[in-house]
This record gives structure tokens, C-alpha cells and sequence, in this order.
């Protein structure tokens, strides 16, 4: 690895360190829903860009009333008491949401 090549990569890992408290979100999906899975990888690239810590709930196996709440809205994102149907949303709608909730 050349010096210039270290240099740029330290730079990329000190930038994309996260400093701030994460905001916590959960996301509820089930297994096989590929809009679930989309919403799920956009907030991993989301987590790049500010600090997330991410539960995933499966409406299927989660709590009694998530099946019944969530089963024709998923994917939801939900921060606080806040909810988001995330199903074909891009990526700067969501962090554009998520930083609303995190003030």
C-alpha cells in the first residue's frame, strides 16, 4: 500500500466516524419482502452519513399486534412515535425524515 493511498483511506474512516449520540429506529418487516430488504439497506448506507442504531423488528414473529398493524403498511421505519412507510422511498427522503426526528 503506497503512503498517499493510507493517507486518503484514514481520511475516509476519521469522516465517516461517527461522533453524535445514534438515533434509534426500528424497522418492521417480515422475511422474503424485498422492499423490506431495500428499506433496510438504505438505512445502512443512511448509517454512514449520521449515526443510526437500527432494530429490526419481523411483524411475524415480533409482538401479538405488529402482524395486525404493520402486515399491508411494511416496510416501516418508526422513530420514537413517529412512523414512516418506507415501501419505494429513496435514500434522501429517509434520512431527510430521520434527521427531522432526531431534533
Amino acid at each position: 500500500m503506497r503512503r498517499g493511498d493510507l493517507r486518503r483511506a484514514l481520511a475516509l474512516v476519521r469522516r465517516r466516524t461517527q461522533r453524535a449520540e445514534p438515533l434509534r429506529v426500528r424497522l418492521y418487516e417480515k422475511a422474503d419482502c424485498h422492499l423490506c430488504a431495500e428499506a433496510h439497506r438504505a438505512l445502512r448506507r443512511i448509517a454512514l452519513d449520521m449515526p443510526l442504531e437500527v432494530e429490526r423488528v419481523d411483524i411475524l414473529a415480533g409482538p401479538a399486534d405488529a402482524h395486525d398493524r404493520y402486515a399491508l403498511r411494511i416496510p416501516v421505519i418508526a422513530a420514537g412515535d413517529a412512523e414512516l412507510d418506507a415501501a419505494g422511498l429513496d435514500d434522501a427522503v429517509i434520512m431527510r425524515w430521520l434527521r427531522d426526528q432526531s431534533r
